[in-house]
């Protein structure tokens, strides 16, 4: 991933669903970074943290779902 100048971002958010990082991409966030990892049980998760560094208001996830 590229250096992003986070002083622009608007806001900034985390998901671990796959089907909600993709929506918020089409709907203008900015992915910024990723971390993997495991939950208590072993199970393999992944988190993905966007930031709205667009002009204007971000648009909130729940107006994107």
């Amino acid at each position: 991933m590229a250096n992003t100048d986070l002083s622009k971002a608007k806001r900034v958010l985390a998901t671990t669903s796959e089907r909600e990082v993709n929506k918020l991409i089409e709907n203008g966030w900015s992915l910024i970074d990723t971390a993997s990892g495991k939950d208590e049980a072993g199970y393999p998760i992944m988190r993905y943290s966007l930031a709205w560094l667009a002009e204007g208001e971000p648009k909130e996830p729940r107006d994107v779902f």
